[in-house]
């Protein structure tokens, strides 16, 4: 006689599989990071998209799914192994922890958070599994008394290492000595924390739950609109130009040079605008702008 199995052992069952899918994510870092190191170098955007890797400003393109493709891609070997080291020691417990369909939802959504937030907060998307590693980093950090193996894996060094890393990270975008994807650590991490209050910890669950709609919501916002960030500002002064919207495109140009948008492609394309609707003297003004800012820029740099 065939006995079904119960809820709770099929869950059982599940959890003590392997980590298949953390597994199968180390393996596509991994083999993107050696696609593109066959060419030596990224030579142009048509190779990196090839690899899911695509320009600043691809998602207002419609190219939504850079949110998620662009965190299996690293550039450098270091970055590739450290992602892949906590990828596979954090997000290999937690896969077992909460089973494979579960840990893939996780997965999935951390990526587009976290993506979504850096695009939001710098005109442009992460690269790299680390906004996801801070996510399984944060729900671990939180639920570590409620499974098993996570103390073990989350000590006391490896939690003071996460969160000193962050303010190592701020601390050298602040002073511009090395960019980093600080919104991605800091938006996968809260959202990490959330989830596991609102399935795991439930403290203080309706808070979470309002949080995790502000999260996604500021997700959403960013993918459509901008105008705090340069990089919007001049596509859509692009496109407004492409559509003959002139002064649309006028206003917008100018806004874009206020967030610091190269001045020469700026005036460069203001004068096309101008002469467009027939405004001699703005064009004129445009485009001696243009070509004085195109000689400085041709010009040897002096001898220090």
């Amino acid at each position: 006689m065939l006995i079904e199995e119960s809820g709770a052992e099929k869950q059982l069952k599940a959890t003590q599989q392997g980590p298949i899918l953390t597994w199968l994510a180390c393996a596509i870092c991994v083999v993107i990071f050696l696609g593109l190191s066959s060419k030596g170098t990224i030579e142009s955007w048509n190779v990196a998209s090839k690899w899911g890797y695509y320009p600043p400003g691809a998602e207002w393109d419609g190219k939504y799914w850079a949110l998620l493709t662009s965190v299996f891609v690293h550039i450098e070997l270091w970055h590739l192994v450290f992602n892949l080291y906590w990828l596979w020691t954090l997000g290999g417990r937690l896969e077992k922890a909460i089973g494979s369909l579960r840990w893939l939802a996780f997965f999935l959504t951390s990526a587009i958070v976290s993506s979504a937030i850096q695009l939001g907060v710098s005109g442009i998307g992460g690269i790299g599994a680390s906004g996801v590693v801070y996510g399984i980093f944060g729900f671990m950090w939180v639920t570590r008394n409620h499974f098993d193996g996570f103390k073990e894996a989350l000590t006391k060094q490896t939690i003071i290492l996460y969160v000193a890393w962050l303010f190592v990270c701020l601390v050298t975008t602040f002073l511009n000595i090395w960019q980093v994807g600080n919104a991605a650590h800091f938006s996968g991490m809260f959202w990490g924390i959330i989830v596991a209050d609102i399935f795991v910890i439930r403290y203080k669950a309706v808070l979470s739950k309002i949080a995790s709609v502000a999260l996604i919501v500021a997700s959403i916002i960013p993918l459509f609109w901008c105008p705090w960030s340069v990089i919007w500002v001049s596509k859509q002064a692009y496109n407004a130009h492409s559509k003959g919207d002139y002064f649309k495109a006028i206003n917008l140009y100018n806004r874009s040079l206020e967030l610091g948008q190269d001045p020469a492609w700026v005036y460069a394309n203001l004068a096309s605008a101008y002469k467009a609707i027939g405004d001699q003297s703005k064009y004129e003004e445009a485009v001696k702008k243009a070509q004085q800012l195109t000689k400085k820029s041709q010009e040897p740099a002096s001898p220090k």
